[in-house]
Parts: structure tokens; sequence; C-alpha cells
């Protein structure tokens, strides 16, 4: 603190910190990415909708009927 009283620089200035007009899109571009990688997790863990972990099974084989009678 006693160097920016030095120079002249009053203490409540805020050099590296300070947020710099225009740049608000930048931090809502942040914001919009952080929601889309929430979304796409929830979206992994299986929260959007029934799913099945593979193929879905093969149909169960029906025995062909035993042939008819001659003569029916």
């Amino acid at each position: 603190m006693a160097v920016r009283a030095g120079i002249g620089i009053p203490s409540g200035a805020g050099l590296p910190g300070a947020r710099l007009p225009g740049h608000r899109w930048l931090r809502q571009a942040g914001q919009v990415i952080v929601w889309l990688l929430l979304v796409v997790a929830a979206a992994l863990a299986g929260g959007l909708g029934p799913h099945f972990p593979g193929p879905p099974p093969h149909p169960v084989p029906v025995p062909n009927p035993p042939p008819a009678p001659p003569g029916s």
C-alpha cells in the first residue's frame, strides 16, 4: 500500500482485478459453456430418458409347429 500512496494511486483503484468494460460477453460465454458441460454430464450419467446398455435382445425363437398329418 505504501508503494501505491508513493506514486499517487488511490488504494481503491484495484489495478490487476479491475473489470474492463465490454468484456461482459466473455463472462456470459463462459457461463454458457459451463451450463452446456453440465447438461452433457447429466446426459452421460443417464438423466435424459430411458436407454439400454447395448443392442436390444433378440426375440425368443418359437419352435415350428408339427407337420400336418397326411391327407388333411
